[in-house]
């Protein structure tokens, strides 16, 4: 029974021994902290032989508990962010450029929301308060300008109050009406429509409003049976378009369904273009629109 047992004991040892030696070749971790110890009267373990496979930069790595190395501490990055003092007082505010008094103003937010002390904050506060009434000051400065430079205020063709408004869009419709009326006999609307198609009918409709109420000729083509639609080179229903009598001259006022009052704005602007009254930059201004467009 002795010999049975010390068999029994060597057969175990060499098993543990195999076990263990598998054990670090496949988890080199395992390897490095069986390295410090035997197991069962095992074989040594090399921790040369064990070490982490990998680049130089990966080996430099292994720090902490297990390595026995402490690990980095975490830079102090408040040095790149040192105590700010008091800003500077009005007067030197007043010589700085706007984007220096921007990045104070940034500046001493953040400083705030880092300190979270109440004399910070109030810091901030008083930088945003120089900003708040420079802004007012140029704002009264803009006002006289707009008062002694009736060409730069947009209120001589844009009131924003609600007279200037009224008179504003009488006028405009005073002027489309008058020139449509004048034009009906120099110029018509041809529309490009096709069969089936339910957009077409409800152009028809807007088309019908408009002739009705300005006089003008309107004429429908079948792009798919009229040669004479062919000129206008486009497959898009309904398109209108609007001609000039004796002229080749013509110019598309709506494609697919437009409301009445699109139809009437855009013929009007196109009868003024293909008069020569206007240029491509000037296409939607107002004949009382006199500044110069760049």
């Amino acid at each position: 029974m002795l010999q049975d047992c010390k068999d029994y004991g060597r057969s175990f040892k060499s098993s543990a021994a195999g076990f263990v030696g598998g054990l670090m070749r496949a988890t080199p971790l395992m390897a490095i902290l069986m390295s410090s110890s035997t197991l069962a009267q095992g074989p040594q373990v090399n921790s040369s032989v064990v070490a982490i496979q990998g680049s130089p930069e990966r080996h430099e790595e292994r720090r902490g508990y297990w390595w026995k190395k402490e690990l980095s501490t975490v830079p102090d990055m408040t040095s790149d962010y040192p105590d700010l003092p008091s800003p500077p007082n009005e007067a030197q505010l007043l010589a700085l450029h706007p984007k220096q008094v921007e990045k104070l103003i940034e500046d001493y937010r953040d400083y705030a929301l880092w300190k979270m002390e109440p004399k910070h904050v109030v810091w901030y506060y008083q930088l945003q308060d120089f900003a708040r009434r420079r802004s007012r000051a140029f704002m009264n400065v803009s006002s006289l300008i707009m008062l002694e430079h009736p060409d730069l205020n947009m209120q001589t063709v844009y009131p924003t109050n609600p007279p200037g408004q009224a008179a504003r869009i009488a006028q405009r419709e005073g002027d489309l009406n008058q020139r449509l009326t004048v034009e009906r006999d120099n110029a018509a609307l041809i529309v490009l429509v096709r069969e089936g198609c339910q957009y077409c009918e409800a152009m028809r409709g807007v088309l019908k409003y408009f002739q009705e109420r300005h006089g003008w000729t309107v004429k429908e083509l079948d792009i798919e049976r009229s040669p004479e639609a062919q000129r206008f080179a486009t497959d898009y229903t309904p398109t209108t378009i609007m001609i000039l009598r004796g002229s080749s001259n013509w110019m598309p006022v709506a494609v697919g369904v437009e409301t009445l009052e699109s139809l009437e704005e855009n013929v009007y602007r196109a009868v003024r273009y293909l008069h020569g009254e206007t240029t491509a930059q000037q296409f939607t201004l107002e004949p009382v629109q006199r500044w110069r467009v760049v």
